[in-house]
């Protein structure tokens, strides 16, 4: 018996967590972007 038989890669909750962190990357940018057009880093 091989061990990749037995383990499978959890490919959703993979999926879940990519698609969190780009998420959270997506709003912080909006977030900075707001900032930076509203002059409040000057």
């Amino acid at each position: 018996m091989d061990n990749k038989d037995k383990y499978k890669t959890p490919q959703g909750t993979i999926a879940i967590l990519v698609i969190y962190i780009l998420l959270i990357i997506a709003l912080w940018g909006s977030a900075y972007l707001t900032m930076i057009s509203r002059g409040v880093t000057q």
